[in-house]
C-alpha cells in the first residue's frame, strides 16, 4: 500500500485533502507524546515513539486504501472474520468447567491477556457484522454476530456491554422507518440470546456480577484520584511517555494503569497533552457526523463505541501494535474513510457508441 501511495501521488493528495484535519490532528498528537520521552523517566526513547507514532499512520493510511480501493464490505468482512475466528479459538480452547463460572479469559496463547478488551474485539466484530448486512442484505450474519453477543456477555466486562448499547442509540436517530426485516432480525437475535440465559442458567450470574461491578465501580474512581494527584505535580506538559502507576488500591491490589485513556494522557502529556487528545477525538467526531449523513451511521457508532469504551479502560494509545490499534485508531480510521465513489460513466460518449 505504501507502494501505491507513493508511486500515484495523485491518490495520496486525494487522501490527505479528504482527511487533512484529522490528520493533522493525528500527527501532532503523535508527534508531541513522541517528544515527551525527553523528559520521560522511563526507558523509552524518541525514536522509537517516533517509529510507533508512523506505523499508526501507516495504518490510518492503510483502512483508508482498503476502503476506498475494495469498498466497505470487504473491509467489515475481514474485520468480523477476525472477530469471529478469536471468539471460536477462545470457545475451543477455554477452561470448560469455569465457562459460565468465570470470566472468559486465558482462552488461548494469541487471546488478549484482558477480558475487557476481549469483549471490545465481539463489540466491534458486532458492529461490523451489521455494517456487512447493510451492505450485502445477507441478514443471516446476524446470527454469528448473536454468537458474538453471548462472548461479550461470558467476558462479564460490564464497560464494553455498555458502551455498545449506549453507542446503538445513535441508529434510532437515522433509521426511523423499521422495516419487516429489521425487526424479525432483531427478534431473531433475542432469542437466540435468550436461550443461551435460559438453558445455561446464566443470568443470574451474570446479574450477580452487575451488582458486584457496581460496589467495585468505587476502585476506580480510587485509581483516578491518585493519578489528579500526580498530574498536580507536573500538570502542564505531565511525567513523560513511559509513566506509569504503582498504586495500591483499596482492595490491597497493585495497579500500574489509570484504567482510562483520558486519565492516562493527562498523566503522560499533561494539560497540553489533553488538549491534543481533544482535537483529535474532535476531529474524529467531525468524521463520524459526515459519515452520519452519508448513510454510514453504524462508522459513526463505531467510533462512538470506540470513545466511551476508553473511558474506564487501557492505559495508552501509542506503541506496537496491540488492542489499543484495534480498539481506538481502527474505528478512527474507519470514521475518516468514506465511500468508494463509483466511476461516473461519460453519458453523451455512451449515446454516441450506441
Amino acid at each position: 500500500m505504501a507502494v501505491v501511495f507513493l508511486v500515484d501521488r495523485q491518490r495520496l493528495q486525494n487522501f490527505i485533502q479528504d482527511a487533512k484535519t484529522p490528520l493533522l490532528f493525528i500527527s501532532t498528537f503523535l508527534f508531541y507524546f513522541s517528544l515527551s520521552t525527553f523528559w520521560s523517566t522511563g526507558e523509552g526513547t524518541f525514536t522509537s515513539a517516533l517509529k510507533h507514532s508512523f506505523y499508526i499512520l501507516f495504518f490510518i493510511l492503510m483502512i483508508n486504501h482498503v476502503v476506498k480501493n475494495y469498498g466497505i464490505l470487504r473491509l467489515h468482512s475481514l474485520i468480523f472474520a477476525a472477530a469471529f475466528t478469536l471468539l471460536l479459538l477462545t470457545f475451543i480452547f477455554v477452561d470448560k468447567s469455569t465457562l459460565l463460572t468465570g470470566r472468559l479469559e486465558n482462552g488461548f496463547f494469541g487471546a488478549p491477556s484482558n477480558v475487557i478488551d476481549l469483549g471490545g474485539y465481539f463489540a466491534v466484530g458486532i458492529i461490523s457484522a451489521f455494517i456487512i448486512a447493510r451492505e450485502s442484505g445477507r441478514h443471516w450474519i446476524y446470527f454469528p454476530a448473536s454468537l458474538l453477543f453471548i462472548g461479550l456477555l461470558l467476558t462479564q466486562s460490564r464497560g464494553p456491554l455498555l458502551a455498545l448499547i449506549v453507542s446503538s442509540f445513535l441508529l434510532f436517530a437515522k433509521y426511523k422507518h423499521i422495516h419487516l426485516r429489521h425487526i424479525l432480525s432483531t427478534l431473531g437475535g433475542l432469542v437466540i440470546i435468550g436461550l443461551f440465559f435460559y438453558f445455561t442458567g446464566y443470568g443470574s450470574e451474570y446479574s450477580q456480577r452487575l451488582i458486584d461491578a457496581y460496589q467495585q465501580s468505587y476502585v476506580r474512581f480510587g485509581i483516578w484520584q491518585h493519578t489528579l494527584e500526580l498530574v498536580e505535580q507536573r500538570p502542564w506538559f505531565g511525567w513523560g511517555f513511559d509513566k506509569t502507576l504503582s498504586f495500591r488500591n483499596s482492595l490491597g491490589a497493585v495497579v500500574t494503569t489509570t484504567h482510562s485513556v483520558y486519565f492516562s494522557t493527562l498523566l503522560k502529556g499533561g494539560v497540553v497533552g489533553l488538549i491534543l487528545l481533544a482535537g483529535v477525538v474532535s476531529a474524529g467526531l467531525g468524521c463520524a457526523w459526515r459519515r452520519f449523513h452519508e448513510a454510514m451511521a453504524l462508522e459513526a457508532m463505531l467510533y462512538l463505541f470506540s470513545l466511551m469504551f476508553f473511558i474506564t479502560q487501557g492505559m495508552f494509545v501509542i506503541g506496537s501494535p496491540s488492542e489499543a490499534w484495534m480498539l481506538f485508531w481502527l474505528p478512527l480510521a474507519v470514521a475518516m474513510a468514506s465511500r468508494r465513489v463509483a466511476p461516473q460513466v461519460n453519458v453523451r460518449a455512451a449515446s454516441f457508441s450506441d
